[in-house]
Parts: C-alpha cells; structure tokens; sequence
C-alpha cells in the first residue's frame, strides 16, 4: 500500500512539474502582440508591393524587420511607401475593420545581406509596448518558441509554435548572420516577425 502510495505521490509531482513548465502562449500572446505589426511596403502607381511584419522595439517609434520586406528587388532601394498597422483592440479576420491603426514609416536603415531592416514609424500612442530582445548565449536548441505574424491565408495576428531546432553561424557565408532555425510554421507575410520565448523576449 505505501509503494502504491509512493507512486501516485511521484506521478503527482511529476505532473504538477510538467504542467508547471508547460510553455505560457496565451501569457506570451497578450504580452507581446501588440507591439508586433502588419508592414505595407509598395512602389506605388501599380508596382510592386510587399507585405510582412515587424516588432516595435522602443517607445520612440522604431520597428524592426527584414530588408526584403521593406526594399524593392526591382530596384534595390527601399520602397517609397511604407505603412505600418497597429493591432486594433479586437483582432476580427475582417480587414477593413482590424486595419484601423495605420502609421507612416520610414527605412531608416537596412543591410540586404543580414536581411535585417529598422523602420521609424510616426505616431505611435504613448506608451507603446515594445519587444526585448534575448541574450542569444541563452537560446538552446530544443528550447519551445512562439512566432506571431500575419501569413498569407492564415489571417492577422496569428500564433503558431515550434522549436528551435538549430543554429547556424555564418549563414550563406555571411559574416554575423548567426541564425536560430525553428520548425515553427512560417509562410509568406511571416517575415521579418518575431520568434519569442516563454517570457515573450525575442
């Protein structure tokens, strides 16, 4: 009798362990989706155009994303037009009515070989969420990660969740491109998002 006991009072604790642990994505979701945007990028005058997302990184309006979100690879400048959209306060799968937050922004700056860029968006309320960056010492492959974007047919504002599965230094042969590869479901609109853990840093 105490073994049964002994047994149930481990599978017990092994439970309320594994429950403990268990990855906060609702926690992580409200924390941080409303410093992730929807980027509307496009030429103009019926050109080219792209979409994508991006994360709000301080108070002061600057968001960071990936350079092929935000420059043109007809021409290889940044496009004319860039928008920024907020999350509204109820995310419908309506567009017309959850693109109610537009803000104009600028490139800023964009490296086409790290495939990074940072925009600066006007018009941001005052006190604006922002996204923390991760030491990336930290990052362990294995470790459960949340993505939040805006995939093509998958609506706004969506989640979904993987891993890491690994790094990669150097990636392409690029000096300091060091990667973090994720079996996490990504697709088109995804890019330039971000890719967080269990305390909503990135």
């Amino acid at each position: 009798m105490r073994t049964i006991v002994a047994i149930l009072m481990i599978l017990g604790l092994s439970l309320s362990a594994s429950l403990a642990q268990a990855f906060p994505a609702v926690q992580v979701f409200k924390q941080t989706s409303d410093s992730v945007v929807l980027i509307v990028a496009s030429s103009g005058g019926g050109g080219g155009s792209m979409l994508g997302t991006g994360s709000i990184i301080t108070q002061s309006g600057v968001v960071i994303t990936n350079a092929h979100v935000v420059v043109d690879s007809a021409t290889g400048r940044p496009f004319p037009s860039v928008r920024v959209y907020t999350k509204p306060d109820e995310v419908t799968g309506s567009l017309s009515r959850d693109l109610v937050n537009p803000h104009e922004a600028k490139v800023a700056a964009y490296d086409k070989d790290l495939d990074l860029a940072v925009l600066k968006v006007k018009g941001l309320s005052a006190g604006q969420g922002i996204i923390t960056f991760a030491n990336d010492r930290e990052i362990m492959v294995g470790e459960e990660v949340v993505a939040i974007g805006h995939p093509e047919q998958g609506g706004l504002w969506t989640l979904t969740y993987g891993r890491i599965s690994s790094q990669i230094a150097n990636q392409s042969k690029v000096k300091g491109k060091n990667v973090f590869q994720t079996d996490t479901s990504l697709n088109r609109g995804n890019s330039g998002g971000p890719l967080l853990d269990r305390r909503g840093y990135m």
